[in-house]
């Protein structure tokens, strides 16, 4: 069952276009829970790629410093469970051939060729942040909004949808509450400012889709971390959406196996 999506699963899965499918299945504007809906169907669901494939550039900057990071990552839209991801790092030298699994929404590996260790994220660390950057381990499970929020129409502008997301009582997703911004154009969120426990504003997450082969893609998202200051760009390039990725590629025998190239 898929348990929550995460903010990085629409980068890494896209979000399907009208033109890929020809219908458009916008929600009336006064439905907040159909305007989750279609969110999630173009993110994870059923008009999601099958698969895609691309090479990413991590940028993190914290003050003066900043870091970047090459990564090459594949995902795949599973029909009755959470979506299954890996990401190998490519460089720089440090942290070429680190790997990161998720398998089926919130079972997470991450492998360290240093110490040859391939260890599972246990969920009291979920929160900690991912490769030094401003996304969390949290922040790159997978699953749909509307299993683990229920959602409130905020506001009704001319180009956007505001929501107010509120958890649900026992749903085990990091933040009790997210106000995201969905383009009605496109039925996409363009923005999500996501709370803590104490109500303050932790994150704010925005994304740039763009169209790639029928499907809304966010080639571009960054994540910015309100309490520290910092922030972290993911940046999508050559995409390969439906290319028939088999299950082979989501083990962790292939979370070790380096990348050719």
């Amino acid at each position: 069952m898929k348990r929550h999506l995460s903010i990085l699963a629409v980068l890494l899965l896209g979000l399907c276009g009208a033109a890929a499918f020809g219908a458009r299945p916008f929600p009336s504007g006064s439905d907040a829970a159909a305007i989750l809906a279609a969110v999630d169907a173009r993110s994870s669901g059923s008009l999601a790629p099958k698969d895609m494939q691309s090479s990413m550039v991590m940028t993190i900057h914290q003050g003066a410093t900043t870091k970047v990071r090459e990564i090459m990552a594949w995902s795949r839209n599973n029909k009755d469970k959470d979506d299954d991801r890996l990401m190998k790092f490519l460089a720089p030298a440090d942290v070429r051939g680190v790997g990161f699994l998720v398998l089926g929404g919130d079972t997470m590996y991450i492998y360290l060729p240093e110490f040859h260790r391939t260890r599972r994220i246990a969920s009291s660390n979920k929160k900690d942040a991912f490769m030094s950057s401003d996304f969390s381990y949290d922040d790159l499970g997978t699953g749909e909004f509307a299993k683990s929020y229920d959602p409130v129409l905020k506001e009704d502008k001319a180009d956007v949808w505001i929501l107010e997301l509120k958890r649900k009582p026992g749903s085990d997703t990091a933040y009790p509450k997210i106000i995201m911004t969905v383009d009605k154009a496109k039925s996409v969120a363009v923005k999500s400012e996501l709370y803590d426990e104490a109500g303050r504003l932790a994150k704010t997450a925005e994304q740039t889709p763009t169209q790639v082969k029928g499907y809304w893609i966010p080639t571009v998202i960054k994540m910015t971390d309100n309490r520290k200051n910092t922030s972290t760009t993911m940046e999508l390039k050559d995409a390969k959406v439906d290319q028939g990725i088999g299950d082979d590629l989501f083990t962790e025998r292939s979370l070790v196996r380096k990348v050719q190239g």
